[in-house]
């Protein structure tokens, strides 16, 4: 099997769509996502609408992020910026509308176990909906320890929106080189799991990314080669730039509509 893992996609389906489709070229059989589907972004039903298909034809396992949390109406955005609680509010507003989204996304649970030793998690598996940041190797100690008390091989994370990996190999955990490819063909360099070896690994963001503007992130996990492959696609930034305009500017500030698309 070979599973697309992406996440943080944040309601930017120009990304979505070009994850998806770079996807399909370079061969999936399932996809796996860790969460943060809407918020910030100016298309949270037609983002949900692509994964609720996916995963009604049982091809999707995802687990929900803190921006997921706040859209569904389980969590207050306590502490959030002003871009995701101007965002959020109107995105709940979207969502309730819709009983499909609504269901879809009530079905993201804050950690997931997937075959073949695969765990899903949006910022932790030690402490999962705790909204910790991962940015140290002794972190993924703590995470990858836990990962191994439930016998997991890999478990994917995101909420960072940075592709990073630490390998547990011995009593060690060590952070791992994560230089993503292009997608013209398969990643020629990809991370390469040992017989004993547990990974601790960041998707990046697809919607949006911090290590390089419009380049949507995202890996994927072949399980018989028991690898991760590294990948960035572009998608259109003034096509999402311009969504943001029409859609989040009469229901945003002016302010916060102009960071979003900055950050894009």
């Amino acid at each position: 099997m070979r599973y697309l893992v992406f996440g943080d996609v944040h309601a930017n389906l120009a990304a979505l769509d070009a994850v998806l489709s770079a996807a399909d070229r370079l061969g999936v059989d399932a996809y796996l996502c860790v969460g943060d589907l809407v918020g910030y972004g100016p298309e949270p039903l037609e983002c949900l609408e692509r994964l609720w298909q996916l995963y009604r034809a049982e091809r999707l396992a995802w687990v929900a992020g803190n921006h997921d949390l706040v859209a569904r109406g389980t969590m207050e955005p306590d502490g959030f910026g002003p871009e995701a609680v101007e965002t959020l509010r109107w995105t709940r507003d979207v969502v309730n509308k819709q009983a499909w989204a609504r269901e879809f996304l009530a079905t993201g649970q804050l950690f997931a176990k997937v075959e073949g030793g695969i765990w899903l998690t949006h910022d932790s598996l030690a402490a999962p909906g705790s909204g910790h940041y991962h940015r140290t190797t002794q972190n993924a100690d703590r995470e990858l320890q836990e990962l191994a008390r439930h016998a997991g091989r890999v478990c994917f994370y995101g909420h960072t929106h940075t592709q990073r990996a630490e390998v547990l190999s011995g009593s060690a955990a060590m952070l791992a080189p994560m230089k993503p490819a292009g997608t013209e063909a398969r990643d020629p360099s990809p991370l390469r799991l040992g017989p004993d070896e547990r990974a601790w690994v960041g998707t990046g963001s697809a919607g949006f990314p911090t290590a390089k503007k419009g380049a949507a992130e995202f890996v994927i996990w072949h399980e018989a080669e028991q690898t991760v492959e590294k990948y960035t696609v572009a998608f259109s930034r003034e096509e999402a730039r311009e969504r943001v305009r029409t859609v989040l500017g009469p229901v945003c500030s002016a302010a916060v509509t102009e960071r979003i698309i900055r950050w894009l």
